[in-house]
């Protein structure tokens, strides 16, 4: 929801900038790979290492580069099936070494605390069938609605609670990781009923492909 929301405002804001950058010759798939990058460091090094407040408030500071390349790639050449490829596969990669990185922490500190354990792990899959979901169906043609929860909306959700966590909240990761998990599968099924109703749709109109399934 805040990706479909928020995007407008975020370009206006930053374009400006983004103009600037290209005149330097910075470029949007380096912008990502240097987000990447860090991400990863303060998810291993600050999350990782139990130090949870830090590596929220760098993490969230790491994702301003995930929303600025995008805006850099309209300013140059307007971005291309290679920079959406980088872009995708990276934030696949940052999520998963995030929620990673604190099952590593939950399960050196709190190995009994299976209830968040399980949570965590439903979230790092369930957040790459999201996004998996709806490349499929856009490669099959299919429309499908952004559903409840986007990668925005999961990375504000999981970041609040691990900072609220080091922050001594009791509950805070356990209540966010649910919340995720729970709105990451009603997305799931969202796109997937989206996408059937689609296909049901243009198969009515006479215009539906047969698609195989593996």
């Amino acid at each position: 929801m805040l990706s479909e929301y928020g995007r407008s405002g975020v370009t206006k804001v930053a374009h400006p900038f983004a103009t600037f950058l290209v005149r330097l010759g910075v470029t949007a798939n380096g912008i990502t790979l240097t987000g990447l990058i860090l991400t990863c460091a303060a998810a291993v090094g600050l999350f990782g290492t139990g130090q949870l407040v830090a590596g929220a408030i760098v993490i969230a500071l790491c994702t301003l580069l995930d929303l600025l390349d995008g805006a850099v790639a309209r300013a140059g050449d307007g971005g291309s099936p290679y920079g959406a490829l980088v872009d995708a596969v990276s934030d696949r990669v940052a999520d998963g070494v995030i929620l990673g990185s604190l099952v590593w922490w939950l399960v050196a500190t709190e190995p009994d605390n299976r209830y968040t354990l399980i949570m965590l792990l439903a979230c790092m899959v369930l957040s790459q069938v999201v996004s998996y979901s709806k490349a499929r169906a856009d490669a099959g043609g299919l429309s499908t609605p952004g559903g409840l929860m986007e990668r925005a909306d999961r990375l504000v959700l999981i970041l609040l609670g691990a900072g609220l966590e080091g922050l001594g909240v009791p509950g805070a990761l356990e209540v966010a990781t649910t919340v995720v998990a729970v709105g990451s599968l009603i997305t799931v099924l969202q796109r997937v009923w989206g996408g059937r109703a689609d296909h049901l749709s243009r198969a009515a109109a006479g215009g539906a492909e047969t698609v195989s399934e593996r």
